[in-house]
């Protein structure tokens, strides 16, 4: 310490320090917004360099899709300090792909004599809805339909991977690699008996024999009755895969069951080459290593300027450079997309927000050149309340003379079918997961465990309820009252609201709910849904019933606004996990992308459904175990 500072009083040094600490942090965020200014600028010249370049199709017609991500409804924007989290402890969020660019893409590319052949490649597509992924399968069967060819080559096919691999004319395959479908299976991490080894209470009230979100804090195994749900589901899942892949390949009916029921043997008959044993079974054309597929490419299409490529054009360069920009003005019809969890507020970071999509809803009611509202659901619910806001401004819009259409994606299950009941006419795919009509309360608290480490809860109160829950004091028995009495009204209430809703007595809707999860398929048996059918078709009906059959309309998506900072973030490239300044600054986090990294994002996303149960009265209309049926890999 020098001699100015030490001859200084004790209050004069403490106030030097702070100026020093305060100069450090303003030093540190500098350099962290010049950092961010440098990685921002090349990127911006890049982009206005760019600008006037025009997309150029190949001559030979070639367009080269080869998906990197996973499959959206919408984009997910998270905050900065979500982004940096996940990117930290790695494996975090991947890279999205718009499901509407993809569907638009496959169509102008089926209607566009300048496109005769699609080369496709799934090796990093990393999921999507089982409903998402028969919808790309549906316009890839069109594209052929069209006289073009679809080729596909992959070093590895997953279930998904090769799912849609199956829709191409020919189908090949690395010769050190496989395409060997497993099927669908459900699994869960059950941890009741490390929650009782550290004394966490976990207060739970629920209705609905089926409603097993929260199994794996009640037991360590799943329950009989979720067990036979699981199977009833997922059977008709992998029915729908297997009609759609065997009909695209021309295979006998219950090729790919046996397949999967004795992979074990068909590896043994090849002698343990997985290759060889996929091209046995009639899961691929040919197998060819990466580098002679590629010269077959040139020899057949051409080399690309670079001589080491075949010529080809980007496919998602061409859904950008052919994007229809038609004019907003007059008659409108407003889809608002609803994905991801459902929760009380705004909503920040890849949720639906009550109150920002409520607002939503409002601004295209009271718009006079809306004509019909279109609600694209993609999600498996959360806050009751939440749920029941957005609800709210639905009704309104009906009750107003505007025809509302709910329109089920992946997932549209417990708070997604709640926020779909006002809608004239309810659309679901046929393996779209919905339903899970329950209500539950969720509190864990951990009194018993702090009172072994020294910590207790006490004070006074002049009323039987005015202590309430709490983490270290527990749940009284009168908020157990409340909490329970609650649950079974908002119960009622929602089997109230779908049975006005579907023209269905209480008891029937009773019949069908108790939680229970359905296809769209089963959906539409049990009179939960009116129709199957996807976002063209909702558009439609929504077009039909506001009396627009002309055509003369706008299809335009309400969206909450980004602010200026957002935008900034946004533009620097901090919205996602993925981006290109957050990967500068941590890599691959602390954990790699691993079996390790993935692990601890499982394990993260599990922690941040529970962290999302934010509704004001604990009550929750969510399928937490819906989000492990989202992701077909």
């Amino acid at each position: 310490m020098s001699e100015s500072t030490s001859n200084q009083n004790p209050l004069a040094l403490v106030w030097h320090w702070i100026g020093v600490i305060q100069h450090g942090i303003l030093r540190f965020f500098g350099i962290i917004f010049i950092v961010l200014f440098a990685l921002m600028v090349p990127s911006c010249i890049a982009g206005m360099a760019g600008s006037g370049d025009e997309f150029t199709m190949a001559d030979n017609g070639v367009l080269k899709f080869a998906p990197n991500g996973v499959v959206v409804e919408e984009e997910v924007r998270l905050t900065p300090d979500q982004a940096f989290t996940g990117a930290l402890l790695g494996g975090g969020e991947p890279a999205q792909i718009y499901l509407r660019d993809v569907v638009e893409g496959l169509r102008m590319a089926a209607e566009d004599d300048a496109v005769s052949t699609l080369l496709v490649n799934f090796d990093r597509l990393l999921g999507a809805t089982p409903a998402a992924m028969h919808e790309i399968a549906e316009e890839m069967e069109a594209f052929r339909a069209a006289g073009k060819e679809i080729i596909a080559y992959g070093d590895n096919y997953s279930n998904g991977s090769w799912f849609l691999a199956a829709h191409a004319d020919e189908v090949h395959l690395h010769d050190y690699g496989a395409a060997l479908p497993t099927g669908y299976g459900s699994y869960r991490t059950y941890f009741r008996s490390l929650l009782d080894r550290f004394e966490v209470t976990v207060n739970v009230y629920r209705i609905g024999t089926f409603k097993s979100a929260l199994e794996p804090f009640l037991g360590d195994a799943m329950s009989e009755a979720a067990a036979e749900a699981n199977l009833f589901l997922f059977g008709d899942i992998w029915d729908e895969y297997q009609t759609a892949t065997e009909e695209a390949r021309g295979l006998e009916p219950g090729t790919v069951q046996r397949v999967a029921d004795t992979a074990p043997d068909l590896l043994e008959a090849a002698g343990g080459n997985t290759a060889q044993a996929s091209l046995d079974a009639g899961m691929v054309d040919a197998l060819v290593g990466r580098a002679a597929f590629r010269d077959q490419m040139i020899e057949r299409f051409g080399a690309g300027d670079d001589n080491r490529n075949v010529e080809a054009s980007d496919f998602f360069e061409y859904v950008e450079a052919n994007r229809a920009n038609g004019s907003t003005s007059g008659d409108k019809i407003a889809v608002i997309v609803a994905s991801g969890s459902i929760v009380a507020g705004n909503g920040d970071g890849g949720v639906i927000g009550g109150d920002a999509h409520a607002e939503l809803v409002r601004r295209a009611r009271l718009d006079d050149d809306v004509r019909a509202i279109v609600l694209r659901i993609d999600s498996g619910g959360g806050s009751a309340f939440a749920s029941e806001l957005i609800r709210e401004e639905l009704e309104l819009a009906r009750l107003e003379g505007k025809p509302v259409i709910a329109s089920m994606g992946g997932v549209a299950a417990s708070g997604g079918y709640w926020i779909a009941t006002p809608a004239n006419r309810i659309f679901a795919e046929p393996t779209t997961i919905t339903g899970s009509i329950g209500i539950f309360g969720f509190i864990p608290t951990f009194e018993n465990a702090a009172n072994n480490y020294g910590v207790f809860e006490d004070g006074v109160a002049l009323t039987e309820t005015a202590r309430g829950p709490s983490p270290f004091g527990g749940v009284p028995e009168s908020w157990d009252r409340i909490i329970q009495s609650n649950i079974e009204y908002g119960y009622e209430r929602f089997l109230g609201i779908v049975a006005e809703s579907r023209g269905m007595t209480r008891d029937e809707v009773d019949a069908v709910a108790q939680g229970r999860v359905w296809t769209g398929n089963q959906a539409l048996e049990r009179g939960l849904v009116d129709e199957l059918g996807g976002y063209d078709e909702a558009v439609a009906a929504a077009a039909e019933l506001a009396g627009l059959t002309d055509g003369d309309y706008s299809v335009v998506e309400v969206t909450k606004p980004l602010t200026e900072f957002e935008q900034f973030l946004k533009d620097i490239g901090l919205e996602t996990e993925s981006s290109a300044v957050v990967r500068a600054f941590v890599g691959d986090g602390l954990f790699g992308t691993g079996f390790l990294g993935q692990a601890v994002s499982d394990a993260r996303d599990e922690l941040e459904r529970i962290n999302l149960l934010n509704d004001p009265n604990h009550v929750y209309a969510t399928c937490l175990s819906c989000e492990s049926l989202r992701t077909f890999r």
